[in-house]
């Protein structure tokens, strides 16, 4: 999942992705996924911020 946005603060476009997991560490889809990789970057691919974490 892609979005994109207006940072409010700098006005510079940041991309969201969201991907997701199965238990081995290979992508898969949303419903089949046991964790996520959510992260945020600047319109020239810095990382800006990243956050993981389990799926129950």
């Amino acid at each position: 999942m892609l979005t994109g946005k207006l940072d409010g603060r700098s006005k510079k476009a940041i991309r969201s992705e969201i991907r997701y997991f199965d238990k081995d560490q290979n992508p898969v889809s949303r419903d089949r996924a046991t964790w996520a990789v959510f992260r945020e970057v600047d319109e020239n691919g810095v990382l800006i911020f990243e956050a993981q974490g389990f799926i129950d």
